[in-house]
């Protein structure tokens, strides 16, 4: 049986896991964490740290490995990119894993050119924190260079909570580099693309809405974006433009964008990998009816041929929403009605990091928000209204 290294086997990628087991793979896995999903579909799997290149390198020749795979996880697609080049195997360029994982090598790339960005500045030091408080001006974003998701981004508005932010910040930059950035006011945006065999395409956009306050935390992503057609069809040419910019030529894309009142649209960040929560695996082959999951297996193994026409939006067949549900926090769960929730048919998707007997804890990041749904519709209304539904019907019973 040929074998896949699959770097990052948690439940974000299971879907993508089914699909090498499907194709008749045998799977060598890796993931931090004992009990990882994806762990149940390998023939071989290893308790190993993303960063972890050396260790990777040994796992993929020992197991002699036909291609190396992995979806949404900025770290892992760096040790994907290095160890793919060092055994020969298709994979990303390693220019861009560096992009992918190097928010401020992106800004630079992308400046002086048509792409709009916000003000920004390096900081390693306080002394360069204090310059580019001076030279940007409040309200300021400041986050590491390399990390995941929302940790260690906050929103300043004032001086005392920028210098808290920067401690915290460089615990959550590997590097121990910062980016701080004037802070655009506007809705936040996601695009998300794939590199077919005929070039890039965008393929969906949507809308987000987050928790107000210095922590900017996700609560709602909405498919397609709730904007007019023209600015949505913009949104999509900005990201093949930043695509095109970054260098991206292979699997998924996906970037996030500021859109302000006056509809001008600010480059947030853009990686060559999928979305996590589910977009790229589950939500995006479902809202264009392409397999995603498939197309990036071959990708892998050197024999993709997957060609698809400019259909700006026409990709997106339907409405899906992806949003996040919270709990008491304090109090003790004792039930939730999860599997008559995922029998209804408009849910694609119920997840929580809870279960009976655990006591909820306050949401400090993306990481840790309490549950996450996915739900389609025929059109954002339906979604809504679907949305409502499952509120209504959802029954979590905590212990008094």
């Amino acid at each position: 049986m040929k074998k896949i290294l699959v770097i990052g086997a948690g439940w974000e990628q299971y879907a993508l896991l089914e699909t090498i087991k499907e194709a008749g793979y045998g799977i060598v896995a890796t993931h931090p964490h004992l009990r990882a999903d994806g762990f149940k579909l390998a023939e071989h799997f290893y308790v190993k740290d993303a960063h972890d290149i050396a260790a990777h390198l040994r796992i993929a020749t020992s197991h002699g490995v036909v291609g190396i795979i992995t979806d949404n996880c900025d770290y892992s697609f760096y040790t994907a990119a290095v160890i793919a080049n060092k055994l020969g195997l298709p994979f990303a360029n390693i220019a861009s894993a560096i992009f992918s994982n190097d928010k401020y090598a992106q800004r630079e790339r992308c400046k002086n050119t048509e792409v709009y960005q916000p003000q920004y500045a390096k900081v390693r030091t306080p002394e360069d924190l204090a310059q580019a408080a001076s030279s940007i001006g409040f309200p300021l974003i400041l986050k590491p260079t390399d990390s995941r998701g929302t940790f260690g981004v906050t929103i300043a508005r004032h001086e005392q909570a920028l210098y808290d932010a920067y401690y915290e910040a460089l615990h959550y930059s590997p590097s121990h580099t910062l980016i701080c950035e004037k802070f655009i006011e506007g809705t936040l945006v996601t695009v998300d693309g794939f590199c077919f065999k005929n070039g890039h395409n965008a393929l969906a956009v949507a809308s987000r809405k987050f928790e107000r306050g210095a922590k900017p935390v996700t609560k709602e992503i909405i498919y397609p974006a709730q904007f007019s057609a023209d600015l949505n069809t913009r949104l999509l040419s900005n990201h093949e433009r930043v695509v095109e910019l970054l260098g991206y030529t292979y699997g998924h894309t996906h970037g996030e964008y500021i859109v302000t009142k006056e509809e001008e649209i600010y480059l947030v960040e853009c990686t060559n990998r999928g979305g996590g929560v589910y977009t790229s695996s589950v939500i995006v082959p479902m809202l264009t009816q392409i397999d995603l999951n498939k197309i990036l297996l071959h990708q892998s193994l050197g024999i993709d041929d997957f060609e698809v026409p400019k259909l700006g939006l026409a990709f997106m067949k339907k409405s899906i929403l992806l949003t996040f549900l919270d709990f008491q926090v304090g109090k003790v769960l004792k039930s939730i009605n999860v599997e008559e929730m995922l029998a209804k048919e408009y849910t694609l998707r119920y997840r929580t990091i809870y279960g009976e007997n655990d006591m909820v804890e306050s949401i400090e990041n993306c990481a840790s928000r309490h549950s996450m749904l996915v739900l389609q519709g025929a059109n954002a209304e339906e979604t809504l209204r679907n949305f409502e539904n499952f509120k209504n019907d959802l029954k979590i019973e905590y212990y008094k």
